[in-house]
């Protein structure tokens, strides 16, 4: 039963934005870590390279304090499971983000399941004003403070061990062969796959991936830190493959009740986390090809 709370929890995730629901507020205080400055530091760099805009930046250009709202999610958990969940409010950006500190353990896996702090689990963009949840903690970072921060660390990044890319590439290696061959022919696929991989982020348990041949965007994500290695057996992990070419839109209006679509503006900005940022490797379609002479070679 946890193994398939888990799967549906992560296929959740991998939407590319969330919708907006109230939640209960917890009675437990907020942890103190969620309200570190350094902290939502970081939570806002990742919101500024996944989905912040110029229109989003422009509209606090006047304001002297970015207000962050914080508060404790009760939320419905299976016996055993101690995971934390809180929200931040950022109504300057109309943002609503959810983070989970994963802390269960799933017996049909043999896996303990717990991250080491609270990461992104879904971010939800409200139009029109909503009440604020009692409870919220309200914590002000100052605008000038914060941008420079932004602009400094905005070619920052954090990439996997070479140990670490071998498990990352096995794992690729298996979900392009099992997705892949049901969409491309199997002749087109061999050899090896020129795959741009997007930064890790310390506050957020995803990553993207371009694989330029046939021109398929890949998001991954876990409960597990994708910095350990066995959030990269596979098992643990959830894949949403995207065929840019033909599940792009302009507006998800255009696709209403659909989860299988990006945005022109999702895309762009995926590709820029995976080719810009990013690091290219290469993905065999094969083990054994690794060992295969290049043409030409000796």
């Amino acid at each position: 039963m946890k193994k398939l709370i888990m799967l549906f929890l992560l296929v959740f995730m991998a939407l590319p934005s969330g919708l907006l629901k109230a939640e209960a507020t917890s009675s437990k205080p907020v942890p103190a870590e969620v309200l570190d400055k350094t902290f939502l530091y970081e939570v806002s760099r990742h919101l500024y390279r996944w989905y912040l805009d110029e229109i989003d930046v422009e509209s606090i250009t006047e304001k002297t304090d970015l207000i962050c709202l914080v508060r404790v999610l009760d939320m419905k958990l299976d016996e055993g499971d101690k995971s934390q969940y809180v929200e931040i409010i950022m109504p300057a950006f109309k943002l609503v983000v959810k983070l989970k500190k994963a802390d269960y353990r799933i017996d049909e896996l043999d896996v303990n399941v717990k991250s080491n702090g609270f990461k992104i689990n879904n971010v939800a963009r409200y139009v029109k004003d909503f009440e604020i949840p009692p409870g919220c903690v309200s914590v002000a970072l100052n605008i000038e403070e914060m941008k420079s921060y932004l602009f400094k660390t905005r070619n920052k990044c954090e990439f996997p061990s070479p140990e670490l890319y071998e498990r990352i590439k096995k794992a690729f290696r298996k979900e392009f062969n099992d997705v892949l061959l049901k969409r491309t022919p199997a002749d087109k696929l061999k050899g090896e796959r020129i795959t741009f991989i997007s930064p890790l982020s310390p506050v957020a348990n995803e990553v993207w991936a371009y694989l330029e041949h046939g021109k398929f965007l890949m998001r991954c994500s876990s409960d597990i830190d994708l910095t350990n290695p066995e959030a990269w057996e596979h098992e643990s992990l959830s894949f949403k493959l995207y065929d840019v070419l033909n599940q792009t839109v302009v507006s998800l209006d255009e696709t209403a009740g659909a989860n299988s679509f990006l945005t022109r503006d999702q895309v762009g900005r995926a590709l820029f986390n995976c080719v810009v940022l990013g690091q290219r490797i290469i993905v065999f379609a094969a083990e054994a090809e690794k060992d295969m002479p290049k043409p030409g070679g000796k």
